[in-house]
């Protein structure tokens, strides 16, 4: 099993993105600010699983855990932006009464 995580911002959390139980997760193109544990491999009492993470920003946040194996590719294609610009695009676009492309 694989999930990406892209285009996500992350703030004034304890982790951000967590792997465990063996499911792959590709963390790509993410803000994190203040974030204590951005990437985990594995949580709590749960098996850790396999993380790679990559092209991702940190404001203020502990360093990122990465391993543990690796992920399957990607089934489809994207584009990412710029991690730095996420949060101002997702702040600009999220919210009640907001939709943001």
């Amino acid at each position: 099993m694989w999930v990406e995580s892209a285009h996500n911002y992350y703030y004034d959390n304890e982790y951000g993105v967590a792997s465990t139980m063996n499911a792959g997760v590709l963390v790509e193109g993410n803000y994190f600010e203040n974030v204590d544990e951005p990437t985990l491999v594995g949580y709590a009492s749960s098996d850790p699983g396999a993380i790679v993470q990559r092209n991702n920003h940190f404001v203020g946040s502990g360093s990122p855990q990465s391993g543990g194996g690796s992920v399957a590719g990607i089934p489809y294609s994207y584009q990412l932006d710029n991690a730095s610009s996420v949060k101002s695009i997702v702040t600009s676009g999220a919210g009640t009464g907001r939709i943001g492309l």
